[in-house]
């Protein structure tokens, strides 16, 4: 499976992620839990889950603390633009929160492969040149 391109690799670790986004929220939003605390909860789950993945097998380098604080920060500038996002799905637009959901995950999508790319990339360029 490591012959995939990496962006390959990314596409389904990504799927697998707004799969899990898109299913939680929703379903926490519906036995009473406002969007906004849903999406706190999915995004820690979708953060441990995504990191899990892309170290193991999009990019394939070693988990460290390091990359861990990277990509969770990089991963929480999403947070506050997706309950933004789904906020204006679903209280100015009156779309439901499924929908939503799934709007604003489609357009941080792109946002997402550069910047876990960068936080998960750049530990390891910097540790190949520190061992050469």
């Amino acid at each position: 499976m490591k012959s995939i391109a990496p962006h390959l690799r990314f596409t389904v670790v990504a799927a697998i992620c707004f799969f899990l986004g898109t299913v939680l929220i929703p379903l926490m939003a519906s036995a009473g839990l406002h969007y906004a605390l849903a999406a706190l909860f999915a995004f820690v789950i979708v953060t441990l889950v995504g990191f899990w993945l892309h170290t193991s097998w999009t990019f394939d380098v070693e988990r460290s603390l390091a990359g861990f604080v990277r990509y969770s920060s990089t991963m929480a500038l999403n947070l506050p633009m997706s309950i933004m996002l789904i906020g204006l799905g679903h209280e100015l637009m009156g779309f439901s929160v499924t929908f939503s959901t799934i709007m604003s995950s489609g357009l941080l999508c792109l946002w997402n492969f550069l910047a876990i790319r960068w936080a998960l990339i750049r530990l390891a360029k910097r540790e190949t040149r520190e061992h050469s």
